[in-house]
């Protein structure tokens, strides 16, 4: 089937339209869409949870057997039990509180706009065929990360997911979310991220993806902060032929913050297209985003990274850097870092810096018994490793650490 979305990862003010920079049109060609067959929680003591609001929802009907399943006459019973006509999976919930949570939850979360823009979100919330909801309680500290796992293979082409993750007041939740692909399989993955941080609310959120050469891979986020509320993102876009990347982010509240760790890989004819757009309107509210990354042979990447001081966000600060390292003179190298002031007491910073690896790193290496090739590998590893450290799963981080490998054996020189 044919994909086409128009607008995608557009810069909140325009510029010349030679630089190529202002905006993406996507037209592939990809699997249909069909019910996601597995089920993708791995974090499964989650259900133990009396207090939080979680589900799973696979959009076309198809039944996950989640352990501990009650009937739909068992609701009084403290383990989940699954509604049969929306096919969503509740934690301990009353018919009540489903209705007033689910309700008031998607009113809050469904005007938000995302970093991809609103074509790219309209095509994910008519066309999801699994994602996650959660809310978080009041005060309710969920230490233990969620773990979840998308494996395109394929009997599972495509995953579609939109997702809410809602935290109230004083509430913490940390999130991961892994995505995968069989090698030789033209798999897609496009998937919506709905972030909610209440006041003093924590929200982590962890986004690996690893998908293979054959893969195309869309991302998109909208977010907002209240007062004192932190949103922590890290992205891993390491794989698929094409990644598009967005999240969008109103910092509505005084102090609310919200820091982005990014890695990208770019080898081959890969291309990487991302657009983060932070809007400050409290007080005191502070927006971080570091990007790095390496490109090799015939690869691609576009980085836009806005920071937009609105009115009344005195005494904000926003910062982006972006780090790449740069190995043939064939790649295509583009950054647009705006920062956009209504403001006058704010501090915005940008900087970018794109290159070859240090020449006295790679001699101190090398005299250490590495040859050269070796010691540039090495040293796009390291690139990668703060954001990896931040990952709370030492098995996810050695897959990543294969994955990065595995690609650069391949490579014969840089």
């Amino acid at each position: 089937m044919n994909l086409n979305i128009e607008q995608v990862n557009a810069l909140p003010v325009r510029t010349w339209s030679w630089l190529g920079i202002n905006d993406r049109t996507i037209e592939e060609e990809i699997p249909e869409i069909l019910p996601y067959k597995k089920d993708p929680l791995i974090t499964k003591d989650i259900n133990n949870e009396k207090d939080i609001l979680f589900a799973i929802n696979n959009g076309s009907g198809y039944k996950v057997e989640l352990d501990n399943v009650a009937t739909d006459t068992d609701k009084n019973s403290n383990v989940n039990y699954k509604d049969m006509n929306n096919s969503i999976y509740y934690t301990d919930v009353s018919n009540n509180m489903k209705s007033k949570y689910l309700e008031s939850t998607k009113e809050k979360v469904s005007s938000i706009p995302t970093g991809m823009g609103e074509n790219t979100a309209n095509y994910i919330k008519n066309n999801n065929n699994t994602g996650l909801f959660i809310r978080i309680p009041s005060g309710k500290k969920y230490k233990e990360p969620i773990f979840l796992e998308y494996d395109l293979d394929e009997e599972n082409k495509t995953v579609v997911d939109l997702n809410t993750i809602y935290a109230e007041e004083d509430s913490e939740v940390t999130v991961v979310m892994h995505y995968k692909s069989k090698k030789g399989i033209p798999a897609f993955h496009s998937g919506l991220t709905y972030l909610f941080a209440e006041k003093n609310a924590i929200i982590n959120l962890l986004q690996i993806q690893l998908l293979s050469e054959d893969a195309l891979h869309l991302n998109d986020i909208g977010a907002v902060i209240e007062n004192g509320g932190v949103i922590n993102l890290v992205h891993t876009e390491l794989g698929g032929s094409k990644a598009y990347n967005g999240c969008k982010a109103d910092l509505k509240g005084s102090n609310s913050k919200i820091n982005i760790e990014t890695i990208y890989f770019g080898d081959k004819n890969r291309s990487i297209d991302m657009n983060y757009v932070m809007n400050h309107y409290g007080k005191n509210s502070n927006s971080q985003i570091h990007v790095n990354g390496a490109l090799l042979d015939q690869s691609s990447k576009t980085f836009r990274g806005t920071i937009d001081f609105k009115k009344g966000a005195a005494g904000s600060i926003g910062q982006e850097e972006e780090y790449n390292l740069l190995f043939s003179p064939q790649i295509r190298n583009l950054t647009a870092p705006l920062i956009l002031c209504e403001e006058e007491n704010v501090e915005g910073k940008h900087g970018a810096n794109s290159g070859k690896i240090d020449e006295n790193k790679l001699f101190y290496m090398m005299s250490r018994g590495l040859d050269e090739l070796s010691a540039k590998k090495l040293m796009i590893e390291a690139a990668f490793r703060p954001a990896m450290e931040q990952i709370p799963f030492t098995n996810l981080q050695d897959q990543i650490s294969e994955y990065v490998k595995e690609r650069l054996n391949n490579i014969e020189s840089i």
